[in-house]
């Protein structure tokens, strides 16, 4: 069967026209089909953004809106509250004049703000005191049952967000900032009187000359109306826009909520979602879509198919959902996957159609080609047949036909030419090409073998190498490599990021060249490398940009396969060196602390006693006790002789001298105790930068002969940052600090040997972060390291004998750091002037 040419021609072109037909028909329905799913479920997860971005721009829009409502609010109620404060200003300015008593005053200032009405008569203003621990009422116009009252009912414990005692809070704002807001529950007035407690926001302004806290508040019930009739109306758009998206000819949008509620869909309105079964596993449908909106985002199932298959459950669904959590809404888009299989089938059936025509006119055609392909060739078969029966030489090969033909019998009678002349040589040829193909295959495979093992290897090569690179670059430390000459072979990242140059630049330098400390280094500890031991130098000074740096230098023996070097290891350890240094410092404190309290302790007895002697001489003295006139008439003289005695012979200056040295011990002393513990003071909320400006003041009035400064001849800049926010101190403690370290800046200004420079104190105060901190910067001789070290040490002075005890800068650290868990530290460079920095913690807000 088949072995006629002709009937293979015919077979081979009905069977290619077939088989190109299949081919093309599977492939292009599945890419159809295929393109066609992937563009709708790209459409219908496009629509999913679409309106996830549609509905998160409404909620803004929504956040915005209340927003402003309640901005407004507050902007209208502290306008209200300012006008009543400056209602009680004038009342209070009238009291100051003369023209009213201060009750009658305060009862104009109390009846006028009663009086006082807005929002339709549902606003008012009331006044209540700052007592502690619970302030008290002093004018409420709508509950006057509690004017007079403390306020410690537990109803009133209704601070939103604390459950804090409402009129406290409002005093610890008040405290804390002078005015604020503070929102609440609170019943709401109406024409039958109060009702329902509603969410309230009010504002409080202290009027601090008589201790009162005036407040107003709005309800803010008729904003979360307004804001959920925009959210109706949000949600009827969305279901007007979304209802007429359509995916594919049968899908749709649809948004349901956290609580299973329909929200939008086109065609499920108020249906009980109970009856929203998926038929393949009998599970709620929606609770479906929510686990895959946690998972996936993707579900399929089983539906109907709206308007026409309503309740025909065989419908193969997609459905793509996305959780959008301020609102607790599921929005899904979904598609049904057999409407998206119709494009592919439509081509399929075209396909196969014209591939039939094809194939009928392919067969015609190749019927009339083997007809002219097939006699020659029968010919050809003939001579052939002759030729197999009698040899090579006993037929002629004919030439007819196509051109084709033709050529192919001229071929074959030359080549039965050569066949004949050459067979033998032929064979042996044919042998040789096959034993050299042979042996060509097993180089080939040989080599193939070696190049991948070689590939293999530099890429390891390459990735050790790479590895090791990167851990060395990791490494904080300078590392840097030489050869046995001081050529650098190895440069990691630190060393390129401390020299600016990177290992390109570099390689194959002399290290003496490129980093000369460290070449020093290395050319000392050859003898020590030359025995293959390790040399390491710790804490090795170096300046870098005018400062004193230290560093650990560890240099390593190298010798690998005859070829010697050294690698040097060089690490930064100036943050460990002042810790140390910290450390040191703190213990040498704290042993003097503990040293002092005792100290004081057992001083403070005598002093007293040489303190009363005195006093007790001086008062036996004084002319104003009849008991000293009568005693020394009895005893034959007169205090008027006695005096004169005296202030001959200078006795008044030894006793005042005997006070002044007393009084002047018994304050060291006190210092003593002050940086040995804690002191239990009075602290209040202050600003720092009007502490600053009382202290230049005080020392403004600092000028004594003996300290040879005139303090109202330095230059004051003071530069204080916005908004400053208040903290919790001790005011006389933070002041005392300030006038220390005024003073010292101006004792070290007035001796040092720079007479033409002006003298300057720089004051700054500014927030950062959690803290107000504060500098005093002057421009006097500065300090080196060995005194920056021990300014802070009980005792230790610069200051000439008998001018300073050496305790100011220690009871100051221990104000700052111990009293009031702050820090403090120096910034100073000799000829450059000194920088001193205390930082104090903000006062916690609340609003």
């Amino acid at each position: 069967m088949f072995k006629s040419m002709r009937a293979i021609i015919l077979l081979f072109a009905a069977g290619l026209v077939i088989l190109t037909t299949s081919a093309l028909t599977f492939f292009a329905q599945h890419e159809v089909t295929d393109s066609v799913f992937k563009t709708e479920f790209k459409h219908a997860q496009d629509i999913i953004d679409y309106t996830l971005l549609n509905i998160s721009t409404e909620y803004q829009s929504l956040l915005f809106f209340r927003g402003a409502a309640i901005e407004l609010r507050k902007k209208e109620l502290k306008d209200i509250v300012d006008i009543s404060q400056g209602i009680v200003e004038l009342n209070y300015k009238k009291y100051r004049e003369g023209k009213l008593s201060e009750s009658e005053a305060k009862r104009n200032s109390l009846q006028q703000l009663k009086d006082i009405r807005y929002d339709n008569g549902i606003g008012y203003i009331w006044v209540n005191d700052t007592s502690t621990p619970i302030p008290r009422m002093i004018m409420h116009p709508t509950m006057p049952e509690l004017d007079g009252k403390i306020l410690d009912s537990d109803k009133f414990n209704c601070a939103q967000g604390t459950s804090k005692n409402l009129f406290v809070a409002f005093r610890d704002v008040c405290e804390a900032r002078g005015s604020g807001y503070v929102d609440y529950l609170w019943p709401k007035p109406t024409d039958k009187g109060l009702g329902k407690e509603q969410p309230k926001l009010s504002y409080v302004s202290l009027f601090k000359d008589w201790g009162w806290i005036i407040g107003s508040g709005v309800y803010l019930d008729d904003i979360n109306k307004d804001v959920d009739k925009r959210f109706a109306a949000i949600l009827d758009e969305l279901r007007e826009s979304l209802s007429a998206i359509k995916i594919g000819t049968s899908g749709y949008v649809f948004v349901f909520s956290g609580k299973n509620e329909v929200l939008i869909h086109p065609v499920y309105r108020d249906i009980d979602v109970n009856k929203l079964i998926n038929p393949e596993t009998s599970g709620l449908l929606l609770e479906e879509l929510k686990k895959a909106a946690s998972e996936n985002g993707v579900h399929e199932y089983i539906w109907d198919k709206p308007p026409g298959h309503i309740g025909e459950y065989k419908f193969r669904k997609r459905a793509y959902i996305k959780y959008f959590k301020p609102f607790d809404w599921y929005v899904c888009s979904s598609v049904y996957k057999d409407e998206l299989q119709q494009p592919g089938l439509m081509l399929r059936t075209k396909i196969i159609l014209l591939s039939l025509g094809v194939l009928a006119l392919a067969l015609i055609f190749a019927a009339i080609l083997s007809s002219s392909i097939v006699h020659p060739l029968l010919k050809l078969i003939a001579g052939a047949r002759a030729i197999r029966e009698g040899g090579v030489s006993a037929v002629e090969i004919p030439v007819e036909g196509t051109t084709e033909t033709k050529e192919l019998g001229t071929v074959i009678n030359q080549m039965l030419d050569s066949i004949r002349s050459g067979i033998a040589e032929k064979e042996k040829l044919m042998q040789a090409l096959e034993q050299g193909n042979r042996e060509l295959t097993a180089i080939n495979y040989q080599l193939e073998v070696e190049a991948s093992d070689h590939a293999k290897a530099r890429q390891e090569l390459l990735r050790l190498r790479n590895h090791q690179k990167n851990i060395l670059d990791s490494m904080p430390s300078i590392l840097v490599g030489v050869d046995a000459g001081g050529a650098i072979n190895q440069w990691n990242a630190g060393a390129a990021k401390a020299t600016g140059r990177s290992f390109e630049k570099v390689s194959g330098m002399m290290l003496k060249d490129v980093f000369p400390e460290l070449a020093a280094e290395l050319e000392q500890s050859r003898p020590v490398i030359a025995e293959g031991n390790i040399k390491e130098k710790v804490r090795v000074p170096r300046k870098i940009d005018g400062e004193v740096h230290y560093e650990d230098i560890t240099i390593y023996p190298l010798i690998n396969e005859g070829l010697q070097g050294a690698v040097i290891r060089l690490d930064d350890v100036t943050a460990r060196v002042r810790i140390e240094e910290v450390m040191v410092q703190t213990e040498k404190m704290m042993s003097v602390g503990g040293l002092a309290a005792g100290m004081a302790h057992e001083i403070n007895n005598p002093l007293g006693g040489i303190l009363q002697g005195a006093q007790n001489i001086e008062r036996r003295l004084s002319p104003g006790l009849k008991k000293n006139i009568q005693e020394a008439e009895r005893v034959g003289t007169s205090l008027e002789t006695i005096h004169g005695y005296m202030q001959a012979r200078g006795i008044f200056k030894m006793l005042e001298g005997i006070r002044e040295a007393a009084t002047r011990a018994a304050d060291i002393i006190t210092n003593m105790l002050n940086f040995s513990r804690k002191t239990d003071v009075h602290r209040t909320s202050c600003m720092l930068d009007q502490l600053a400006d009382k202290a230049v003041a005080l020392a403004a009035q600092d000028y004594d002969l003996k300290k040879k400064y005139d303090f109202k001849q330095i230059e004051i800049i003071k530069e204080y940052g916005k908004n400053i926010p208040y903290v919790i101190c001790s005011p006389t403690e933070i002041e005392q600090v300030f006038l220390n370290l005024l003073g010292n800046a101006a004792q070290a200004m007035h001796d040092a040997e720079q007479k033409n420079t002006n003298p300057k104190i720089t004051i700054r105060v500014r927030q950062e972060d959690d803290y107000v901190v504060t500098e005093v910067e002057d421009n006097g001789p500065g300090m080196d390291d060995a005194i920056r070290r021990r300014v802070f040490e009980p005792f230790f002075t610069t200051k000439p004998k008998g001018t300073g005890t050496g305790l100011g800068m220690s009871v100051s650290y221990f104000i700052i750091t111990e009293n009031h868990q702050g820090s403090f530290s120096i910034e100073s460079t000799p000829g450059k002037g000194s920088k001193f920095i205390f930082r104090l913690p903000i006062t916690t807000r609340i609003y």
